[in-house]
């Protein structure tokens, strides 16, 4: 009662047979036929079912056969032994194939695997013979397969364990070691809590023991500060007629010299006195810089001067080095007063008699002081001026070099006294000065060995110092010299001021001060079209639109500065003729030579006299156009001066010169054909003959063909039809009109004039 289908995989001759062609034999022989033939069997002669041995046959790791024996293999056995497979974490990604040894039934054959503790069902392969793993995770397999037929179901079976080990960091060590450590943390965690807990108490008893000090300190500096107001009034009753006696020529003799030591002690007291409030002031951080611009070398000179009496008269050598010259820079002199005069009066102190002084002035770069001084990144200087003070006897001791400093701190045992003698705050209060400035003071070993040695830097540079701890009254220049009377009003009408400047020259002021900018744009509007920018990218833009005839500019500016200015003016072929001049408050020697290095034609430094800077602008104005009338008239660069153009005015005009010589006698030549043949953009071009002769190219070209024509009449070689010709002229009447034009009469009449009356100074 069942079906049982053959094929011709089964051995039979075809898949396709013809109805009602079949036949049963008395032997039991079945008889078939079909388009093949015909096909008889018994079926007593088939076997309903048989053995198959299902082996497995290859192991590929990453596509990497692993065969047995091999060093880097990892089974020992043959495959078709079905051993234990043992994987590393890496390992992973591998295929087994697998073959059931069914030769006769092989097409017919269907494979089944499944991976125990990977796959949920079994996964038909049909007829493909190896099954591939991806990415496998670590843990313990079983591999099953099987083999079935259409007819017969499953034939064969097998199985086979894998291992892939875990990753070295992912196994039980691993983890218990992971543990361990956060364990660890914790406890190092717990341990930092309780410490810094317990730092934190400590730091806020000494927080409240600090505040408790630092309340006493207070009150006891209110209490000294009071005293110190009591005493000024005193003080002040004291040196008004003591002077006046000091003063009076009926006291001479022995009785006036008493009188200057009791005037020098007063004086001594008061500055005490004052020396006391302000410390009061430094500690309430209420004690604020004032600074102004002034030479800082007159005023050490002064100090030194006052104490070389002093060392005189006990006997000591006082030498100043570097006090020669002068340098400007923003000081405030009470603080300067103060830090020098601690020095000194130290160094006198613990100078024998016999003994040396030595005062030094120089301005140093950062890199110089940066480490001696232990400079921050927040330090802004990059220029400083540098005083030490050194003196011989008894030096300090290098581990006391920064306890000196400290308040309250004497350093006893010197010959002669100790450092900070008396009230204890002396070297404390000139380092909190030096830093108030912006500066630092330390205390070295002098070069000789012997004695002590101070240094103090200070800051040089404008941008350190803030608006609100420079005197500005100072730096108001129309205070420090205010415009005349018909240039400082202010009912000037704007319309007669812009019709007035279209036939101005041009001034282009820079400056990063709105009072400045609007001082100068008074002073000079009245002559000039003035321009006003606030930096130098926005100068340079403006330059190169509206060609002014001077550059006015500050130095110190943010982002570029004026050097910088100065020096992409100069190197601009299109503008480098302008003039620039440079008005600043840097006004030491080598920030004007700086500026003359990069190509500035005045130095003018603030506050300026106007009548002066007016006079140098209408000088500059002035030789400006001169030059423009000696090119008007030359057709040579030989024919000027030395000195009368820059290097590449002069290069470019020789150039032009040449152009224009080679083109002579071509009447088409355009300032397309002349900027093409130097290489110069037109625009560039146009402005450039603009700027350096005052004419466009097309009539600076006219000019200089009835230049040459001049010349050749001069020379008396050709005929005015000749010349005509020679100079691109279209026609003689053409020539004789436009040379009339030029020279107020017609070339038959000219005579050349017998030296060119223009000179530039």
């Amino acid at each position: 009662g069942t079906f049982t289908n053959y094929y011709e995989a089964d051995g039979i001759g075809g898949n396709q047979f013809y109805d009602r062609a079949s036949c049963r034999l008395p032997d039991g022989t079945l008889v078939f036929g079909g388009t093949h033939g015909l096909t008889f069997f018994n079926p007593a002669d088939v076997q309903a079912t048989h053995d198959v041995n299902l082996l497995f046959e290859d192991l590929r790791v990453h596509n990497r056969r692993i065969r047995p024996g091999k060093p880097d293999g990892c089974i020992d056995k043959h495959l078709s032994y079905n051993p234990d497979v043992k994987l590393r974490y890496d390992e992973n990604n591998f295929g087994i194939s697998f073959a059931a040894l069914d030769y006769s039934e092989h097409e017919r054959l269907h494979y089944y695997y499944k991976l125990e503790g990977y796959d949920a069902d079994w996964i038909n392969m049909r007829n493909s013979r190896e099954a591939y793993f991806a990415n496998l995770p670590a843990g313990s397999y079983v591999l099953k397969v099987r083999a079935a037929n259409d007819q017969e179901g499953v034939e064969a079976e097998n199985s086979l364990h894998i291992t892939v080990q875990p990753a070295p960091w992912a196994t039980w060590w691993a983890y218990a070691a992971y543990v361990l450590l956060v364990a660890g943390i914790v406890g190092l965690f717990v341990r930092s809590y309780r410490r810094i807990r317990a730092e934190r108490a400590a730091v806020l008893r000494a927080e409240q023991e600090k505040e408790q000090e630092q309340l006493v300190n207070r009150m006891n500096m209110n209490f000294f500060a009071n005293v110190s107001h009591e005493f000024r009034t005193p003080l002040t009753m004291i040196a008004g007629p003591v002077a006046q006696l000091c003063d009076s020529p009926d006291v001479v003799g022995k009785p006036k010299e008493l009188l200057r030591i009791v005037q020098r002690s007063v004086n001594r007291m008061l500055k005490l006195v004052n020396q006391l409030l302000d410390f009061n002031k430094l500690e309430n951080d209420a004690l604020k810089l004032n600074v102004r611009r002034q030479d800082v070398v007159a005023v050490l000179k002064g100090q030194v001067d006052m104490y070389s009496e002093s060392a005189s008269r006990k006997g000591i050598d006082l030498e100043a080095d570097g006090l020669e010259d002068t340098f400007l820079m923003w000081l405030d002199e009470d603080k300067l007063d103060k830090i020098f005069g601690n020095l000194m009066s130290n160094a006198l102190k613990f100078t024998p008699s016999g003994g040396r002084i030595n005062v030094s002035f120089d301005v140093v770069g950062r890199a110089d002081v940066a480490e001696p001084f232990s400079l921050t990144e927040q330090d802004k200087g990059t220029q400083y001026v540098k005083v030490s003070v050194a003196n011989t006897g008894k030096g300090i001791p290098e581990d006391q070099f920064e306890k000196i400093f400290e308040r309250y701190y004497q350093l006893s045992g010197q010959a002669g006294g100790c450092y900070n003698w008396g009230t204890g705050i002396g070297l404390y209060y000139a380092r909190r000065l030096a830093r108030l400035h912006h500066g630092y003071l330390k205390a070295f070993q002098p070069a000789s060995g012997s004695g002590a040695m101070f240094a103090f830097i200070l800051p040089a540079d404008d941008v350190v110092y803030a608006g609100e701890e420079r005197r500005q009254e100072v730096l108001l220049q129309p205070e420090a010299f205010p415009l005349s009377e018909d240039l400082s009003g202010t009912d000037r009408p704007e319309e007669g001021k812009a019709d007035a400047g279209e036939h101005k020259q041009t001034i282009l002021v820079v400056d990063d001060d709105a009072e400045v900018v609007h001082y100068l744009d008074v002073l000079l509007s009245k002559d000039y079209r003035v321009v006003c920018r606030f930096d130098v990218d926005a100068a340079l833009e403006a330059i190169r639109k509206e060609v002014p005839d001077l550059v006015l500019s500050d130095v110190v500016m943010p982002g570029k500065n004026g050097f910088q200015l100065c020096r992409e003016v100069k190197n601009d072929l299109q503008v480098c003729h302008i003039p620039v001049v440079l008005v600043t408050a840097k006004g030491a020697t080598s920030d004007m030579v700086d500026g003359l290095n990069a190509g500035a034609d005045a130095y003018v430094t603030k506050p300026f006299d106007p009548a002066y800077l007016q006079a140098l602008i209408k000088s500059q104005v002035s030789n400006r156009e001169k030059v423009r009338n000696l090119l008007a008239q030359s057709t040579r660069t030989d024919n000027f001066g030395k000195g009368v153009l820059s290097p590449q005015d002069e290069v470019f005009m020789s150039e032009l010169y040449r152009v224009m010589e080679e083109e002579l006698s071509n009447a088409e030549l355009d300032t397309n054909r002349l900027a093409e043949s130097l290489k110069i953009s037109r625009s560039k071009f146009y402005y450039k003959v603009k700027g350096l002769t005052g004419e466009n190219p097309g009539s600076f070209f006219r000019t200089y063909k009835l230049n040459r024509a001049a010349q050749l009449i001069s020379e008396g070689r050709y005929t005015l039809s000749e010349i005509a010709d020679m100079t691109g002229f279209s026609t003689p009447s053409h020539f004789t009109r436009c040379f009339k034009k030029q020279f107020g009469v017609v070339p038959s009449e000219y005579k050349a004039p017998s030296q060119s009356p223009f000179s530039v100074e």
